[in-house]
């Protein structure tokens, strides 16, 4: 038998007594640590994170992408979760793309290629973007300190510009294929001479990341709120660069929308746990229905790990995906039988088809709609590829114990590839999400709203605030956040140790596993039929979404707070 160095990286994990911010980089945390230190309230902190991460990580998230964010209230106790989900263009329609042929697949969906991959990349592709309404909606609605001053630190990193994190540069670096192709994309992304720009290296200069236009788009959206960015000459600017290059968002669209706040969210009893998230268009539904699956497993005296309770914890996820994929989209679109889905009576009927001593790699949807009074049609075919995404997530909770997460994305990284001429703004690929191809209920169509795998979830404990999570990471990101849930919640771990534990992931009959899990395990997965696909976390890879945590430890009268392991990701708190 041989052994071998293995690499061991983790973060350390985060306390305060007064508010923490988790994001995806330390200055995007820090601009939320600052609202908290002005007197802001969670809010506040999450609206300042969410213009700053879009500033210093602008290959996943910013003015041009798309946002969801749930928040809790501790004094009122009320919930409310803000859609910044993106409706497609109004002139959009599946004869817009030559198809290629039936053979040829791409995408998280295996949708039919199309001719220039004009449906994830270029003009065709972008959906109206949602972040700014969703942050300016929430900012108005709950927040407590001027616009002004919550949009401070962006500007600020916007136009000083930011010292570039080696990680930063790498993914630039690695994204060149799609940052060349596009003059603006590649004026601010690159060097002059168009090499990729410079990390901190051993000997080496580090560059700084200075965006003057977003500078200026921000200043707009500080002065006049939505207005500076969905009317007005951001809107101007847009529309007209779109108009040039055959795009199809026009100043009407950005005109018409505005995000969504739903009052009523999704609220689900999961032991003494209340699960609280956005009731449409994103992923914790799959999240809840997962754990809501395995609520009466004991999976900690199965013991951490071992193949019993790996077992359980892959045939749940089988199961709330296939459900995801055959039940789950716009319910403008089709009826969604989303109680069904989450009910208790549903979760032990899917509970009783998993055989504790054999795999079921091909288990299918089941029928949620008897457990709801309505009828409806399947969404969204399956699929076995599974999309990594450009994601970024925030979590925050403040000194009264207010809670917020919220996730955005730009869909691929760096999107389209657009940045509008004069904006600084990188537009999202939305369009990606549906199928170019004509006849479907998910075909593309004008209004459409896309549905993200973005997980934002709130917790409850004994009617008391207890984690705020979500994650980057495409799909990945519903089996993250459910099984640091179940790290936190089952297995009684802090925050970092739950986020940086290695997962499992399936969709269907495959099963990834990092590779830190041990042998043994694996070996017992195998004995009963799962199909096992290896994926190894490295110091630049991370295989299994990037999850970021604040979680409240009543009896220390503290909050913790954990992020993932690799790369930028940052929590920042204070006393």
């Amino acid at each position: 038998m041989r052994t071998r160095s293995e690499l061991m990286l983790d973060k350390t994990e985060v306390v305060s007594k007064r508010g923490i911010v988790a994001a995806m980089h330390p200055l995007a945390a820090e601009a939320g640590i600052e609202m908290l230190e002005l007197g802001g309230n969670a809010i506040d902190a999450a609206v300042a994170t969410g213009f700053a991460i879009g500033v210093v990580e602008p290959f996943n998230s910013g003015l041009g992408g798309i946002a969801v964010m749930v928040a809790y209230d501790s004094a009122s106790g009320k919930a409310v979760a803000i859609d910044g989900t993106s409706p497609l263009p109004s002139a959009i329609h599946p004869g817009v793309f030559t198809l290629l042929g039936e053979d040829q697949r791409r995408g998280g969906y295996g949708w039919r290629a199309t001719k220039d991959d004009a449906n994830h990349t270029g003009y065709l592709s972008p959906a109206v973007p949602g972040t700014p309404s969703c942050l300016l909606t929430a900012h108005e609605r709950y927040g407590k300190l001027p616009r002004e001053v919550v949009m401070a630190p962006a500007i600020r990193l916007a136009e000083e510009g930011a010292l570039l994190h080696w990680y930063i540069a790498l993914v630039i670096a690695m994204e060149a294929h799609r940052v060349w192709p596009f003059p603006e994309l590649k004026r601010i992304f690159t060097r002059p001479d168009g090499s990729p720009l410079a990390a901190p290296v051993i000997g080496g200069e580090q560059d700084r990341l200075v965006q003057p236009e977003l500078a200026e788009t921000l200043r707009r959206i500080a002065r006049n709120g939505a207005d500076g960015y969905y009317k007005g000459e951001t809107a101007r600017l847009i529309a007209a660069d779109m108009a040039a290059h055959g795009g199809l968002l026009t100043e009407a669209d950005l005109a018409a929308y505005s995000a969504h706040v739903h009052e009523s969210v999704l609220r689900v009893p999961w032991r003494n746990c209340e699960l609280i998230a956005s009731p449409v268009n994103n992923g914790s539904p799959t999240v809840i229905e997962t754990l809501k699956i395995l609520e009466h497993d004991d999976l900690s005296a199965l013991g951490f790990l071992s193949s019993q309770a790996l077992h359980l914890i892959i045939e749940a996820q089988r199961r709330s995906f296939q459900d995801r994929f055959a039940h789950l989209g716009d319910p403008t679109i089709a009826p969604v039988p989303l109680e069904g889905l989450v009910s208790d009576g549903y979760a032990a009927h899917r509970r009783t088809g998993i055989d504790p001593n054999r795999a079921t790699p091909n288990e299918g949807a089941g029928d949620p709609w008897p457990f709801q009074a309505a009828s409806g049609t399947p969404v969204i075919p399956g699929s076995e590829r599974i999309g990594e995404g450009a994601t970024t997530n925030f979590t925050v909770i403040d000194g009264d114990r207010n809670m917020v997460a919220c996730v955005s994305t730009l869909g691929s990284p760096f999107g389209s590839g657009v940045v509008p001429a004069g904006t600084g703004v990188v537009l999202n690929n939305g369009v990606m999400w549906f199928d170019p191809e004509p006849g479907s209920l998910v075909s593309v169509g004008p209004g459409k709203r896309l549905m993200t795998a973005g997980s934002p979830t709130l917790v409850l404990q004994d009617g008391q605030p207890k984690v705020a999570i979500g994650s980057p990471g495409g799909r990945r990101v519903i089996t993250a956040v459910a099984q640091v849930l179940l790290n936190i919640l089952d297995y009684g771990m802090g925050p970092q140790a739950a986020i940086t534990a290695p997962r499992v992931h399936t969709e269907g009959a495959r099963v990834e596993y990092d590779t830190r899990i041990p042998a043994a395990s694996i070996s017992g997965l195998e004995a009963i039929g799962h199909v096992l696909t290896p994926q190894e976390t490295t110091a630049a890879r991370i295989a299994f979404a990037r999850p970021n945590a604040v979680v409240v430890d009543h009896e220390a009268g503290l909050l913790r707070a954990g992020v993932v392991h690799i790369g930028p990701a940052t929590a920042v708190g204070i006393e």
